[in-house]
């Protein structure tokens, strides 16, 4: 990578680009803006002399990575993360940023059965900007993970929010999460948790099923391309938007459809903070849209419902209702809370509330998946348990496996980490249990 940056005119300029990239969105206080000049400079210097080395290599991956040079680390196999958090949402839609493995990872032959489908491995991406496309479904099919979901799409177009978007959030959380746009957690590390408010952005669906039609072509044979939707509106309007948006979805090839009832901006009623809640905190309106999208689709076309954490009593009371409609639960989705800088202003300005997600969310995530496969079992019903939440390596894997998810998905940790379905395919692939008959 020196050479190369010595070769491409990049060395020189480095420590500039990189203080640009920590300065894009807020300015650290003094001193560690500081401390992170003459880190990035003491580096410049060691890369410039030819005496830089493998213990540089953590500061190295920053400095690239916030200077706009990921590509540069991934065509090396570093480990990177795949989205460009200073780059905009329509930027990363061309292309993720992270490396890219030279062949798909493969469990040998064996096969698990997700969703009525026999796949390679059961660990994924869940909806959210990591499959915002065919390029990014590619990508994450190549690096071996094999149960993913397009991104949420609607059936008209919707803007993102304003950048910043993601962030990461290296503080364990209290009242509200400390993160600031600096922030950096190195790749591969299992404690790796982020912060995102996108506010579910959308092409307008002429672009999106040509797209997703794309996308599907590009999953082999045992891999699963699920299709997040999302409605608008107000009582019957929203049952409708809901319908609507996933015969869209059917139309464009999509064998399974998950509905998106677990994001904000689903319900009519703004809290203080202007967030509307996840519409899965309300069960007769989350079972009047299942209902109504079930009644819309195929009979052959799966479908999944997609929530938030929820407490003891209101999991308890949408169960019974949403089991004889679905064919699997997907769970749980980011975790919404006050999230700050250090300074004590919005993180995303003008915006209070994001998603907390990564390693910060495991309990929960653990919490939900094994009430909701126990109410599976109490009321013997056949529903696939998707869990997601906290999912950052082999371990935090295996324990959502073991509380009896039929597939795992990670966001913060494929991000962070694009090698981790490798990973996972390499310690468990001949022992991981469930595997059905070949």
């Amino acid at each position: 990578m020196r050479d190369e940056l010595v070769a491409r005119g990049l060395l020189d300029g480095l420590p500039a680009a990189f203080l640009a990239g920590v300065t894009r969105f807020a300015t650290p206080p003094a001193a560690e803006l500081g401390a992170l000049r003459a880190d990035a400079e003491g580096l410049a210097a060691r890369l410039a002399a030819g005496k830089a080395g493998d213990a540089d290599l953590p500061l190295l991956t920053r400095v690239l990575f916030s200077a706009g040079h990921g590509g540069l680390l991934a065509a090396h196999g570093v480990r990177t993360p795949s989205y460009d958090l200073l780059g905009s949402y329509r930027d990363n839609l061309r292309t993720p940023v992270g490396p890219r493995l030279p062949g798909r990872p493969r469990a040998g032959g064996r096969r698990w059965r997700v969703l009525g489908r026999d796949v390679g491995f059961p660990i994924g991406v869940p909806a959210c900007v990591l499959n915002g496309g065919e390029e990014w479904v590619r990508y994450h099919a190549r690096n071996g993970f094999s149960v993913l979901t397009y991104k949420t799409v609607r059936s008209r177009a919707h803007e993102p929010n304003a950048q910043p978007n993601w962030t990461f959030a290296p503080r364990p959380p209290g009242d509200a999460v400390v993160s600031d746009p600096w922030d950096w957690v190195a790749p591969g590390d299992p404690g790796v948790s982020t912060v995102n408010s996108f506010g579910v952005p959308s092409p307008p669906p002429a672009e999106w099923m040509a797209d997703l039609e794309r996308s599907l072509a590009a999953v082999d044979g045992d891999q699963l391309l699920l299709v997040s939707v999302m409605g608008s509106g107000d009582g019957t309007d929203l049952v409708d938007d809901f319908a609507a948006t996933a015969r869209l979805a059917e139309e464009a090839g999509a064998e399974v459809v998950e509905l998106n009832l677990s994001c904000p901006n689903t319900l009519s009623a703004a809290a203080d903070d202007g967030v509307k809640p996840p519409l899965c905190l309300d069960a007769a309106a989350t079972l009047a849209v299942v209902e109504g999208v079930r009644r819309a689709l195929g009979d052959r076309t799966g479908l999944v419902a997609k929530i938030s954490w929820l407490d003891e009593d209101r999991l308890a009371a949408l169960v019974p209702g949403l089991a004889p409609l679905v064919d699997g639960v997907a769970a749980i989705n980011t975790v919404a809370g006050r999230v700050v800088r250090s300074d004590g202003e919005p993180t995303f300005p003008g915006r209070a509330v994001a998603g907390l997600s990564g390693a910060a969310v495991r309990g929960h995530a653990l919490d939900l998946t094994r009430r909701l496969v126990a109410l599976r079992e109490a009321g013997g019903h056949r529903f696939d348990v998707l869990a997601m939440g906290g999912v950052t390596d082999v371990a935090s894997f295996e324990a959502l496996w073991a509380a009896g998810a039929d597939a795992v998905q990670s966001a913060s940790g494929a991000f962070a980490d694009p090698f981790l379905a490798r990973d996972c395919v390499a310690a468990l692939g001949d022992t991981l249990p469930r595997s059905v008959p070949r």
